[in-house]
């Protein structure tokens, strides 16, 4: 989540030094808008095109730390442990492992549905202890930053090592898991309709449909509110209607 405010952070800077930049060259607010955008646009299709595609074979990188996520730290464990066989002499620690280098390093593994936080570095800090390790690399796939500021207070080097870095890595160390290993269910269609006609959307809605309808009363452009008032009428109905037919049609829970 850091990373895509920054990203965001970065691409509403750029967009509007080039609006300025414009701007002072046309004393057009117009022109300077849609050469902005146009800018923009050029420099995101340029990425894409010199960006390396990854290989059609290859799980992607959302994919290997869902499938991480799922089968739990141990498989990266597995994975990670194999691409320094025969390079570095390991330890076991706790699920961990240790490296038993000039300086004995921790690598401490956990990736989970949320972020680094101050309680995993304390864990790995004690492990560390225990182990005497004076470096610990944590690999996650979420960084809280205000976990970080918790190794400020430890004597070892703690170096976190994001899902980006690790998956590089293994994908260079041919260590990836195959593409099928973690596949959507094919019902995407179904499941796309249930989400948009669940029964909790059903409020939204008709909440939506009562501030359109309200504000029909007070613009000139009725037409326009009245049918997108009727159409959140619609969905809310339709939402009531199928949650209400799909109650008990599972067999265990039948009613």
């Amino acid at each position: 989540m850091g990373k895509t405010v920054d990203k965001i952070g970065i691409s509403m800077i750029a967009a509007l030094l080039s609006f300025l930049l414009f701007y002072r060259l046309t004393d057009s607010v117009a022109v300077a808008a849609i050469s902005s955008i146009l800018a923009s646009a050029v420099v995101v299709l340029f990425v894409r095109l010199v960006k390396p595609r990854e290989p059609k074979n290859r799980i992607g990188k959302r994919n290997f730390v869902r499938y991480v996520l799922l089968h739990g730290n141990e498989v990266l464990k597995q994975r990670i442990e194999a691409s320094f066989e025969g390079r570095y002499p390991m330890e076991q620690a706790d699920g961990h492992t240790v490296l038993v280098l000039k300086e004995r390093t921790l690598i401490y593994y956990i990736y989970k549905f949320g972020s680094l936080s101050e309680e995993d570095v304390a864990k790995s800090y004690r492990l560390a202890e225990k182990s005497g390790c004076t470096v610990i690399y944590a690999l996650t796939s979420h960084l809280d930053r205000k976990a970080i500021a918790v190794t400020e207070y430890i004597p070892q080097r703690f170096t976190v090592i994001g899902a980006s870095t690790v998956y590089k890595y293994l994908a260079k160390k041919g260590l990836l898991p195959p593409k099928d290993a973690l596949s959507r269910k094919k019902e995407k269609r179904l499941s796309f309709l249930k989400t948009v006609f669940c029964a909790s959307n059903a409020k939204y809605y008709v909440w939506a449909g009562l501030t359109t309808a309200l504000l029909a009363l007070f613009t000139p452009i009725t037409t326009y509110y009245i049918v997108f008032s009727f159409v959140n009428l619609v969905l809310a109905v339709l939402s009531m209607s199928f949650s209400e037919r799909g109650d008990g049609k599972d067999e265990l829970f039948k009613v």
